[in-house]
């Protein structure tokens, strides 16, 4: 197959929210997009149009076996060129077909050969995503970012107690939440619908009926409260920059109280 001109990049799960434009302060990252675009004569390095709105792209080398996502570059690409490398995203907003024809017009090629290309980025895909976490190495003084700081992020393995549980059946099974009814006649008890451990994004998500508020609770500390106004509820907690051994909730409604078993946080890298 020939080289192309235009190729799709899948940022893999692990390192989304690792790029520049939203680890970096606005102030820093304007002036590495304008030194960028300046470099490229403010023509777009994917299809070679001037006079169009540029958007700074940054081009990644990751390393699967020392899990780090390595800075190569920030190159100047028009939105048309830059959708074609975040395909997936284009498709979720309604613009994959535009993407597509955008490819094979800058490749010149046919759909067989577009097909092939996104299968084998797919494929790269779905090889990066054992990674959970991305050690990031970016020398920014290389782009012009003297004095630009990248700072690690610091994003707990969760460990989810809840992970081979049907919540279906969790009236009938003591041990899988610790219930406190209350007082109060005709009324119904919280109950969880469903719980999301998202260790790409660091995130923990509990959907529920019934309940007014959850509290977190880190090593037994309350940590945060979300109020529930009307409905189903849906409450989602990073644990990004938290320290602590654990973290767990309770949800809050007229019919009692419904307390979760630990989330554990470890320091794990994949």
């Amino acid at each position: 197959m020939k080289e192309l001109k235009l190729t799709i990049d899948l940022l893999p799960r692990g390192a989304w929210g690792n790029n520049l434009s939203k680890r970096l302060a606005k102030k820093d990252w304007d002036i590495l997009r304008e030194l960028c675009y300046k470099r490229h004569n403010y023509i777009c390095a994917g299809c070679g149009k001037s006079n169009v709105q540029l958007e700074a792209h940054e081009v990644w080398n990751f390393d699967i076996p020392r899990a780090t996502q390595t800075l190569q570059d920030i190159t100047a690409l028009c939105v048309a060129c830059h959708g074609v490398k975040h395909f997936r995203n284009s498709q979720r907003t309604g613009y994959g077909d535009y993407a597509k024809e955008h490819f094979l017009k800058i490749n010149k090629c046919d759909s067989m050969e577009f097909a092939y290309h996104l299968t084998r980025a797919e494929q790269l895909f779905e090889e990066r995503n054992q990674i959970y976490r991305w050690t990031i190495i970016a020398d920014l003084k290389k782009f012009g970012g003297y004095g630009i700081e990248l700072k690690e992020r610091h994003i707990p393995f969760i460990e989810n107690p809840y992970e081979n549980t049907d919540l279906r059946d969790w009236r009938i099974n003591s041990n899988i939440f610790t219930i406190q009814p209350s007082d109060k006649k005709e009324t119904v008890l919280p109950q969880v619908r469903l719980i999301i451990v998202d260790n790409y994004s660091g995130t923990i998500t509990v959907v529920s009926d019934n309940a007014n508020k959850i509290e977190w609770f880190l090593d037994d500390k309350l940590y945060k409260i979300k109020y529930n106004v009307v409905g189903r509820f849906y409450a989602k907690l990073s644990v990004e920059n938290l320290k602590g051994e654990h973290i767990r909730f309770v949800l809050c409604g007229n019919g009692g109280q419904v307390s979760s078993h630990g989330f554990g946080l470890a320091l794990r890298l994949r």
